[in-house]
This record gives structure tokens, C-alpha cells and sequence, in this order.
């Protein structure tokens, strides 16, 4: 994958609004749809682990750098994040 993502905003951008924030979805139960910016905060300040080793905004970058969130590919969405599709 060619240029790698440093932060959520630069996911942000790239992909727009809408698809970042269900992307999101998938990362944090504090997303704003009315704020972009309020979003991201929440990300950047909230654990995504239980040990405290990443946040959740350091979770996202890490799987879109690896192509596992929605927005790489739906079919690998979940593997990395540990939550599962159900039909």
C-alpha cells in the first residue's frame, strides 16, 4: 500500500465525512455525526485496549495502514478491530 496514514484526520480527509464516521463506528461508541472534530477527540483520548497500550485513534491508523477496515476492503472489515459481521 503505497503512503501510509499518520492520523485519523488524514483518513478523514481522504475518504470524507460519511465514510469515516461509519468507519468509526467500528472503532468507537463516541462518534458524533453532528462533529467531525468532536469524533476524533473521543478517539484520540479513549483506550482501545484493556491494557491501555493504544488509542482507539492509534487502532484505526494501524488497521487502514494494514487494510483491514472498511474503508480498504469490506470483505477484511472486523478481523482486526475483533468484532464480528452477523447476517
Amino acid at each position: 500500500m503505497r503512503g501510509k496514514m499518520k492520523t485519523i484526520h488524514g483518513i478523514y480527509k481522504k475518504h470524507g465525512r460519511a465514510e469515516f464516521l461509519e468507519a468509526a463506528k467500528d472503532y468507537s461508541s463516541h462518534v458524533h455525526p453532528e462533529s467531525i472534530d468532536k469524533t476524533i477527540d473521543e478517539m484520540e483520548s479513549r483506550w482501545f485496549d484493556a491494557r491501555h497500550t493504544m488509542t482507539e485513534a492509534e487502532k484505526m491508523v494501524e488497521d487502514y495502514n494494514n487494510g483491514l477496515t472498511v474503508l480498504n476492503d469490506a470483505s477484511l472489515a472486523y478481523a482486526s478491530a475483533g468484532f464480528g459481521m452477523t447476517m
